[in-house]
């Protein structure tokens, strides 16, 4: 696979699962882990959880897809 082609796939899927990851942590409740009024530090820890998983679910993808297209090839 062209390595050009491989790099905007990933991207274009990262920004797909992102909103996702985003919304499936707001659903976890961070605020009994933190001291009361710790309102941006939550939000911090959110959104760079949000960023790893993204990133981690985005390479597994792009992972199985080399996978695939190298079997069948």
């Amino acid at each position: 696979m062209d390595p050009f082609f491989q790099a905007l796939m990933e991207l274009i899927l990262f920004f797909i699962i992102f909103p996702v990851t985003f919304k499936a942590m707001m659903s976890f409740d961070l605020a009994k882990h933190f001291q009361k009024g710790a309102i941006w530090q939550i939000q911090i820890i959110t959104i760079f959880l949000s960023l790893a998983l993204s990133y981690l679910v985005t390479r597994t993808f792009a992972w199985l897809i080399e996978l695939s297209t190298g079997l069948i090839n």
